[in-house]
């Protein structure tokens, strides 16, 4: 006997009156540690979360700045700054999956594939007319939060993971724009970061980070003796500086032009957070990249660059010794295992 699960039956109604439960937040504990109860109560509790870990709160480093050795070179530059075409436009959609959750205007990416013959010429050109600047991205670009739970009970904001809601239109312009990253990154990008580099893979550098704890532990006592440190950055994508991003992009070479429209797309971000299915009244960040935004992996790894390049002088100068797996092997000072 073969059950459907959206069949209009009681079952279906009791397994989505169960679920519904089960991911609804009934109450959170506030800043100042006290219970509050309500979906409007947790809208305000959300809404003073992330504006005050959305909220700029560093100063520049130049000092960190001038270690970052430029690799962008002038031909690259003209790659990543030659005219959108409708080409690219079309190649990025067949990239969104059609069921990914719609954004805050509630049109996922399979109704614009259903009335493509209707609206595909619009569509297109809107999003020509976004990359080129000739129009307002900032109404395409309100994004919902959502809160994914870490632990089976949450009753405060630090076991939530916020994942970011954006609309398909504003996935478009952010899925060429990777799509041109792609080309340069391996050259930007340093090779102790594995992850979201074209030609590279995460395992590798988990199997060299297992090489050398190996042959820490078969050192035993000696001259050759060494120490390993796990960095957990927490929430690193909300706490990237925005004006950090955009100096270290500066500092490798990018074009002003390339780096502004780059800026456009994360500043200009607005955001509601929904809990059991209400909207909260909406804030606009000072900081931070979003999860669910397709450009957000690749600006993080231009971010890491700062560390990599403040760590390999350390080296240089004979400060940092770094690790190898044998005598005469490289010796690895970082290695980059990104997850978000």
């Amino acid at each position: 006997m073969v059950v459907s699960w959206n069949k209009n039956t009681r079952f279906f109604h009791a397994r989505a009156s169960a679920w519904r439960k089960k991911n609804s937040i009934p109450g959170l504990y506030n800043a100042n540690n006290v219970w509050m109860s309500g979906t409007s109560s947790v809208l305000n509790i959300s809404v003073d979360y992330f504006s005050g870990l959305f909220t700029s709160s560093s100063s520049a480093n130049s000092e960190i700045l001038n270690l970052i050795q430029p690799t962008v070179t002038s031909d690259m530059n003209a790659s990543l700054l030659r005219p959108f075409t409708a080409d690219e436009v079309v190649f990025a959609f067949r990239d969104i999956g059609p069921d990914k959750a719609p954004g805050i205007d509630g049109f996922p990416s399979s109704f614009f594939r259903l009335h493509w013959n209707t609206i595909g010429s619009d569509f297109i050109q809107l999003c020509l007319d976004l990359l080129h600047g000739s129009a307002d991205l900032a109404t395409f670009n309100r994004t919902v939060l959502v809160l994914i739970p870490k632990v089976a009970s949450p009753d405060s904001m630090r076991q939530f993971r916020p994942i970011s809601l954006c609309t398909v239109i504003y996935k478009m312009i952010s899925k060429v724009l990777v799509n041109r990253f792609k080309s340069i990154l391996p050259l930007c990008i340093s090779p102790n970061q594995g992850a979201f580099v074209s030609g590279r893979s995460i395992t590798d550098n988990i199997l060299i980070a297992h090489e050398l704890i190996h042959s820490l532990s078969s050192i035993g006592t000696g001259p050759y003796q060494g120490v390993t440190i796990k960095l957990d950055i927490e929430k690193a994508f909300d706490r990237v500086e925005w004006f950090f991003l955009r100096d270290v992009m500066l500092r490798l070479g990018f074009d002003v032009s390339w780096v502004s429209l780059i800026l456009r797309c994360i500043t200009t971000v607005s955001f509601n957070v929904r809990i059991n299915g209400s909207l909260s009244r909406e804030f606009h960040p000072q900081r931070g990249l979003r999860q669910g935004d397709p450009l957000s992996p690749f600006l993080f790894l231009l971010c890491t660059q700062a560390l990599s390049a403040l760590l390999t002088a350390e080296q240089s100068s004979s400060g940092l010794v770094g690790l190898g797996a044998s005598r005469n092997g490289p010796r690895i000072n970082l290695l980059l295992l990104s997850k978000n």
